[in-house]
């Protein structure tokens, strides 16, 4: 009995752990949750700018290509790397749409 109850537990463990990681493996890949925990900082919640320049209606300023070359280089006042490459693709994507 105290074995069905220890492989039952662990079955659980197991089980939660892996969809804790799912969550958190989405969120890492959501553009709007990769601006929020690396980008707001500097560019504000609201894409309207703090320290760093606004970055509403990036897609009347940029390309898709320029765009995703300033976020993956950076500029004079932002530094480039700050995002894995897949983390720069979803946030050039979701930052054209704003």
């Amino acid at each position: 009995m105290k074995q069905l109850w220890l492989v039952t537990v662990l079955a659980i463990l197991v089980v939660t752990g892996c969809s804790a990681n799912s969550a958190n493996n989405k969120a890492e890949m959501d553009g709007e949750s990769i601006y929020a925990n690396k980008c707001s900082a500097c560019h504000g919640e609201n894409l309207k700018g703090a320290v760093g320049p606004p970055v509403v209606n990036m897609a009347n300023k940029y390309s898709d290509k320029e765009l995703l070359k300033i976020i993956t280089e950076g500029t004079d006042r932002m530094p480039g790397n700050l995002l894995t490459d897949d983390q720069s693709k979803i946030v050039t994507e979701w930052l054209m749409k704003k």
